[in-house]
């Protein structure tokens, strides 16, 4: 049993690989504790023995600095970007494409003849939307933003290809021509936590697409953990359509990156 740990400015994910099995899975948002003391719970609460884990693989902000005295043997560090890239690639089955890890900000891998290259990123991500939601709704809980924004219409918010004429072919009418710019003085905050949530996910879907183009990819691999909404299938199947592109949601894609690291030291890195 490998265990995987994603340190993230606003969250830690922890995963237990058991072969080419994930065996559990947990976020932790807003913890003061120690890696170490998070990676017991984990054990105690998935009813793995600390004695079965052979190695642990920490990634993401921080993670050298970790406190993990009872595995410390057994730490092993690895670069996030070949985390990302590892994760997103084995999860989807896909060996050549755009990884886009969706975290505090958002982060861009490429991943092409068995290498993982950071190729770019933006500093808009769920940490965007959790000040946002704070200054707008009170709220820095992004589950709950969702929820609000699953009943909200952008359309009354954004300015679309729609409002300005009548589209072509290649343009639909519900395509953002203007993300934030219409502000209806109808429009509820329900309307606006959904604009706000895809204003998010269009920078990082528009960034890879720009991507794939330069770098002569056609898949994207969307991942982090507002990835794994309702809201994020309905933009990323939209942008599959506009783009020709592949875009893809895998199973875990909120935990690709503590996957991955855990698939490298797998693997001997």
């Amino acid at each position: 049993m490998i265990l995987g740990y994603d340190t993230g400015t606003s969250a830690v994910k922890i995963i237990a690989l058991d072969g080419e099995r994930v065996a559990a899975a947990k976020s932790i948002i807003g913890s003061e504790k120690e890696a170490g003391e998070l990676l017991q719970e984990f054990l105690s609460e998935n009813d793995i023995p600390a004695e079965s884990v052979t190695a642990v693989a920490l990634t993401g902000v921080g993670a050298e600095k970790s406190c993990i005295d009872i595995f410390a043997g057994k730490k092993k560090i690895i670069p996030e970007i070949e985390a990302t890239g590892e994760g997103g690639s084995w999860l989807s089955k896909l060996d050549e494409a755009v990884v886009v890890s969706i975290g505090t900000g958002t982060s861009l891998a490429l991943v092409k003849n068995g290498s993982y290259t950071h190729i770019g990123g933006s500093g808009v991500g769920s940490g965007t939307l959790r000040g946002i939601s704070k200054k707008m709704f009170g709220t820095t809980d992004v589950t709950e933003l969702f929820k609000l924004a699953e009943k909200g219409n952008r359309l009354n918010v954004d300015i679309t290809i729609g409002d300005l004429f009548s589209g072509t072919d290649t343009l639909p009418l519900d395509l953002t021509a203007s993300n934030l710019a219409k502000a209806a003085d109808n429009a509820t905050a329900e309307d606006w936590a959904l604009a706000l949530v895809n204003t998010v996910m269009e920078v990082a879907g528009s960034h890879a697409a720009l991507a794939c183009n330069g770098f002569g990819v056609k898949n994207v691999i969307i991942t982090g953990g507002i990835s794994q909404t309702k809201i994020a299938k309905a933009v990323y199947d939209g942008f599959t359509k506009l783009y020709k592109l592949n875009y893809v949601i895998p199973e875990y894609s909120g935990f690709a990156t503590a996957i991955g690291a855990a698939r490298r030291a797998a693997n001997g890195a």
